[in-house]
């Protein structure tokens, strides 16, 4: 498992989109709570005090999200899900449901299958973010479904 901080809350989403559970840590955490409590997990940091206190830490050298996706994703171990599984802002895994009536009337027709965060209430879909996301992917490499 991963844990972003509260610099890298964009990288987060990204890497949640493609199957990585990503804890996102704010900003009001002090380095050594972030190191006691996530010591088994893979802590991503901007913050090079933290990555040398932290031996479990990678230290992201870019600040441009898609640039820090380049930079960290060939380091990272295979995600623990499939890209489209997890929530971007929570991690939460998403449930399939049936067609939403309290959703726009176009989004039946144009969405194949529609997706809920049990958690944060939010719905999801395949659509024209979804391609644009893909197809930035491919732009540095990486091929996402």
């Amino acid at each position: 498992m991963l844990v972003a901080d509260s610099m890298l809350g964009k990288l987060a989403r990204y890497l949640r989109m493609l199957g990585h559970n990503v804890t996102y840590i704010p900003s009001d955490r002090d380095d050594s709570s972030i190191i006691e409590e996530y010591r088994d997990y893979i802590i991503l940091t901007r913050d090079k005090m933290l990555n040398g206190r932290a031996s479990n830490s990678i230290l992201i050298k870019s600040y441009m999200p898609i640039d820090q996706l380049r930079e960290v994703f060939p380091k990272l171990p295979p995600p623990e899900h499939r890209p489209w599984e997890l929530c971007p802002f929570c991690s939460t895994e998403l449930e399939r449901v049936p067609e939403k009536t309290d959703l726009p009337e176009y989004v039946s027709r144009i969405a194949k299958e529609i997706f809920v965060c049990r958690k944060c209430g939010r719905y999801y879909w395949k659509g024209t973010q979804s391609a644009n996301f893909a197809k930035m992917m491919e732009g540095i490499g990486i091929e996402i479904q």
